[in-house]
């Protein structure tokens, strides 16, 4: 009769669990960059000792680009089932089963893509019992490395065009300055289009006149991102060729070069070029 008592208290445990099942997040809000992998999850109470044949999790993502839902991952009878899995998450989306006896949920998601951006749904059920919750996923890809070309569109006009093109994500602010008046913000003409990786290809196109020698300088910021501004020097001559000089890292810049944004800076990428 004793050695049935640790049975029974267990058995009244478990039932009160389930009596009182309630899912919670382990953190709303995930960041991740663009390449790199990341572990969201959940937590749900459990026994000591779970019969996950009673147990089954959905992971399913909501995006901001595309409002349709998508099966990320399925648990069903504590058996894994890929089945109806949304292609875009085949082969990158699985679950943490290690950590299911602490009664915890964790997808990995490797490879992150901006696509993976969005809302996530965590509905766990158990023992007849259900809850869900949601978690956010913000993905990044800071505008590393710019593209400059320079030509001289009308040699008897002397107009130049300056042209600055990177890639990112979220969708960057280009923004045009002269050296010598970084108060206002030079007209230039900005497009983008999405790649094939769901990345921003922002291209911004400057069109002018100069009179004296300056320098100029294209900005792709987001305030989203949170990566460290580097200036790209080039030196242009009057017959349009530029020479690369070197790139300055944050420390390097003036003060005045990091009041260049209307709001404050948290992430520039930054093109000079020197017109004489």
């Amino acid at each position: 009769m004793l050695q049935a008592l640790p049975i029974v208290i267990l058995a009244g445990q478990c039932h009160l669990v389930t009596a009182l099942f309630t899912v919670e997040v382990l953190q709303p809000l995930y960041i991740a960059e663009h390449g790199s992998n990341v572990t969201m999850g959940c937590r749900f109470p459990a026994c000591s000792h779970p019969d996950f044949a009673d147990l089954n999790i959905f992971w399913e993502q909501k995006s901001p680009m595309n409002q349709k839902a998508k099966e990320v991952y399925k648990l069903h009878k504590g058996e894994e089932d890929l089945k109806t899995q949304h292609n875009d998450y085949r082969g990158r989306a699985t679950l943490l089963h290690d950590q299911l006896k602490l009664g915890q949920s964790v997808l990995q998601i490797i490879n992150v893509k901006p696509m993976d951006a969005g809302k996530y749904l965590c509905l766990i059920q158990y023992q007849r019992r259900s809850d869900y919750k949601y978690v956010t996923l913000n993905v990044t890809a800071s505008y590393k490395k710019i593209n400059f070309q320079q030509v001289m569109s009308n040699p008897e006009e002397n107009e130049f065009i300056l042209t600055c093109q990177s890639e990112g994500f979220p969708l960057a602010n280009v923004f045009w300055y002269i050296q010598k008046n970084l108060n206002v913000t030079l007209p230039a003409n900005t497009t983008y289009t999405l790649t094939t990786d769901g990345l921003y290809n922002v291209t911004s196109i400057l069109r002018f006149k100069p009179n004296t020698s300056e320098n100029y300088s294209c900005i792709f910021w987001n305030e989203e991102l949170k990566g460290e501004p580097s200036v790209h020097i080039f030196m242009i001559d009057k017959r349009g060729k530029h020479q690369h000089l070197r790139t300055k890292e944050n420390s390097d810049l003036n003060p005045q070069a990091e009041d260049l944004i209307p709001m404050k800076v948290t992430d520039s990428k930054v093109c000079e070029s020197a017109v004489p």
